[in-house]
């Protein structure tokens, strides 16, 4: 029988979409540095980006991009997430 630290901890839908979808650029970021930790991709399916990145993301994932503290495997991971999505006419960055 698995120990109390080896269970892995609840996933909670109704959290991440609230804070993933927040204004708050800040707790956005924190709450996708988790989600990636957990489960090694970004929660992009929250957003609506079928015929251009959602401005939420595409802002998380520059502001991922601008801090000199994101790891690698997580740069990687933000990469690949905005080279598969399509882009934003409005970003030149």
């Amino acid at each position: 029988m698995a120990s109390e630290k080896t269970k892995r901890k609840k996933f909670d839908y109704a959290r991440l979409k609230s804070i993933a979808t927040s204004s708050d650029r800040e707790e956005r970021k924190a709450i996708f540095i988790e989600y990636f930790e957990d489960f090694h991709e970004f929660p992009s399916y929250l957003f609506d980006n079928e015929r251009e990145i959602d401005l939420t993301l595409f802002e998380t994932m520059q502001d991922l991009l601008k801090d000199p503290t994101t790891g690698k495997d997580m740069r990687k991971g933000v990469e690949e997430l905005l080279n598969r999505l399509p882009s934003r006419p409005d970003a030149r960055m």
